[in-house]
């Protein structure tokens, strides 16, 4: 008996150290997902806490890499979302839902829209993706003018240095910029997209998650202030 217990107990520790790790894809988006940080960011944390019987792994890849990897089948769990005709499954992780819009230099005159053919000729910066993604098609539709960047930060960089004339932004990042940037920008009134944070699945990897968690708050700490709060129109 003695022999068999001891058996059960060295195996035991073998055991817990095989669980599976689930990569995730995602791409530079701070603070939600992130390389700069161990954790991956705000969205793998609250992951994380939606699912605290597994262990996930940030995969951040450039964003065409992650559009490609995506439509050529070359995933199971992502952030990055899965796009038009691609088969999969959302789980919603946030209580509050992140407003996607335009920012722009600081004008007098209100920042809103009927339909994106008002804003025919513009430059807009958006993240990399392929030509065929939702967004690319929206705004070439429209007659804009797209600029591809490889990160948020250096959207609102070429907006400021007026090398396009507005660049899709989110409210979270928007009320997190320095008062000084903030300033000199102007977020739009009307919005593109409101979505919770949502990690996306490929049915064809049938990951046993749960369909019982609940959508978590974003952290206090990260919450928007009321000073903080995008500027509009």
């Amino acid at each position: 008996m003695f022999r068999w217990l001891w058996l059960l107990l060295s195996v035991l520790p073998c055991a817990a150290q095989t669980t599976e790790v689930y990569d995730v894809i995602a791409i530079e988006y701070p603070p939600f997902t992130t390389s700069k940080t161990i954790e991956g960011g705000l969205a793998f944390h609250i992951l994380q806490q939606a699912f605290p019987d597994y262990k996930f792994r940030p995969h951040i890849v450039p964003p065409k890499r992650a559009y490609h990897m995506i439509q050529h089948g070359q995933w199971c769990l992502s952030f990055y979302p899965s796009g038009e005709g691609v088969a999969s499954h959302k789980i919603i992780l946030s209580e509050q839902n992140i407003v996607i819009g335009l920012i722009r230099r600081q004008q007098a005159k209100p920042f809103k829209w009927q339909t994106l053919d008002e804003l025919s000729g513009s430059r807009i910066a958006i993240l990399r993706s392929g030509d065929s993604s939702p967004f690319s098609n929206k705004f070439n539709q429209a007659g804009l003018s797209i600029t591809y960047t490889e990160s948020v930060q250096q959207s609102v960089d070429l907006v400021l240095r007026q090398r396009v004339d507005m660049a899709m932004y989110d409210d979270y990042n928007f009320a997190r910029l320095t008062t000084a940037v903030r300033g000199q920008l102007q977020f739009s009134e009307t919005s593109l997209l409101q979505t919770p944070v949502t990690l996306f699945t490929n049915p064809s990897c049938q990951i046993p998650l749960p369909k019982n968690h609940q959508p978590k708050p974003l952290t206090p700490a990260n919450k928007l202030s009321a000073d903080a709060a995008p500027r509009r129109g």
